[in-house]
């Protein structure tokens, strides 16, 4: 089973982010070769400028505590990839901003240094991941995440046989490599993970204080009619003062 803390990135514990910042260069900088902003000069961490504020970060650890897995979620309440970076995926429809919406982006999972031959027998290294981050959007109250995907991507969640949705299909982006998808926060995508979000948020470790969303902003939540599979169940955390971890329980 891994390991898997989450936190903003001020809340995660120093020598984790420093491990996250190295892992999320040696994935999207090294071997898939992103020209990004933090990828010149000596700098060995990645990093941009949406992993402050209400950014959660997830991140697997093996059981020798080494970073083997990561995604991040960001509220569509406030500045987010879709948005900001890519926003002519979304054709000449204004970008979404709902609470019950969230974004989910530096997605990544290898497979852990293990001496166990049964160490990746679950499938694709990083689909344990992946599960626990949409389990932990549904406890935000989100009923959709979104995210803009590579094509390699794609396939691996309909690999997954994910219910995967391509935002406004026909649009043509700068880079066709891309796509905008969006996946169903549903009984029917957990059953198809094989395990239940309730389990999988119990055993979350969690740093320091959820960040909460920019409820500033134009928020349309409209067009949702479903009910969250997780609601509000983000308040219920009991806090470990001596390491600063909250950990999730009565949910």
């Amino acid at each position: 089973m891994p390991y898997i803390v989450a936190g903003s990135l001020k809340d995660l514990p120093p020598e984790i982010r420093a491990a996250l910042g190295a892992y999320r260069y040696e994935i999207f900088v090294r071997r898939l070769g992103w020209k990004l902003p933090t990828s010149t000069g000596k700098l060995t961490a990645e990093w941009d400028e949406f992993d402050d504020g209400a950014t959660v970060h997830v991140v697997a650890l093996s059981p020798a505590r080494r970073v083997y897995g990561c995604a991040r979620l960001m509220p569509t309440t406030g500045r987010y990839l879709l948005k900001d970076v890519f926003p002519e995926l979304l054709g000449s429809e204004p970008p979404p901003a709902s609470t019950t919406l969230w974004e989910l982006s530096r997605f990544a999972g290898t497979a852990p240094k293990s001496h166990d031959r049964h160490a990746s027998e679950d499938g694709a290294p990083g689909m344990q991941l992946f599960a626990y981050a949409l389990a932990l959007a549904a406890s935000f109250g989100a009923t959709d995440v979104v995210g803009v995907v590579s094509r390699s991507i794609e396939r691996l969640y309909r690999r997954s046989r994910l219910n995967l949705q391509r935002i406004y299909p026909d649009v043509t982006a700068r880079n066709a490599s891309i796509v905008a998808c969006s996946i169903e926060l549903s009984p029917a995508t957990f059953g198809q993970l094989g395990c239940n979000p309730h389990d999988l948020i119990k055993s979350v470790h969690w740093f320091g204080k959820l960040p909460l969303p920019n409820t500033t902003v134009a928020v349309n939540d409209a067009g949702s009619s479903r009910t969250p599979l997780l609601p509000q169940s983000m308040t219920k955390l009991r806090l470990a003062k001596s390491t600063g971890c909250a950990k999730r329980v009565d949910l």
